[in-house]
């Protein structure tokens, strides 16, 4: 199912701002400029992702290892450059493999003009394709604007565990989960089956 669903990449967007984007899954000769957007994004804010992907070896293997069923990244690109990513992973089986999981970093320069909202509806658009039932997002407790815009998108914090996270400095944060319900039609219930 999640061929169909990617038929219609690219796609584009009019942001709040008007700046036309293009949307479409990470492709291999992408990873130069995935490393870029990465490295544009300001420490402080990498410090509080939970994917470390500036580091050479795991942009390798996510360029390399394109496995869209497994985790399909999408990217945003305005002016010549990546501005954003949302990506989907999903589980092959077990008893949360209707629960899709999602991420999402903006650069910093494109922010708050509706570039999350645009690249979390696309996700979930495919989720839906893919049969999945309900999405997930983790955060560190300190993004609080990552929290406010997936809020925004139509998740609710399902949990928060105090002090639960902790960076290379010893220092804690809290844990948040958030949740989000997906409708799916007749037609696509049960595809990721």
């Amino acid at each position: 199912m999640i061929d169909f669903a990617l038929e219609k990449f690219p796609v584009r967007h009019t942001l709040s701002n008007g700046v036309q984007c293009l949307i479409r899954p990470l492709q291999l000769d992408d990873q130069p400029a995935f490393q870029k957007f990465h490295h544009a994004v300001p420490e402080t804010d990498r410090f509080l992702i939970k994917h470390r992907y500036p580091d050479s070896a795991t942009a390798n293997e996510w360029v390399q290892d394109l496995d869209y069923e497994q985790h399909l990244p999408l990217l945003a690109f305005a002016d010549g450059q990546i501005i954003g990513h949302a990506t989907l992973h999903q589980r092959a089986g077990g008893w949360k493999r209707h629960i899709g999981m999602v991420g999402a970093l903006t650069h910093p320069g494109y922010r708050g003009i509706g570039l999350i909202k645009v690249l979390i509806d696309e996700l979930v658009e495919v989720a839906c394709h893919c049969g999945l039932t309900k999405l997930e997002a983790e955060f560190n407790g300190d993004r609080s604007t990552a929290i406010h815009n997936f809020k925004e998108c139509g998740f609710d914090e399902l949990a928060r565990i105090p002090g639960y996270l902790q960076d290379m400095h010893a220092n804690d944060y809290d844990w948040v989960l958030m949740g989000m319900k997906l409708t799916i039609d007749a037609e696509n219930a049960g595809a990721g089956d």
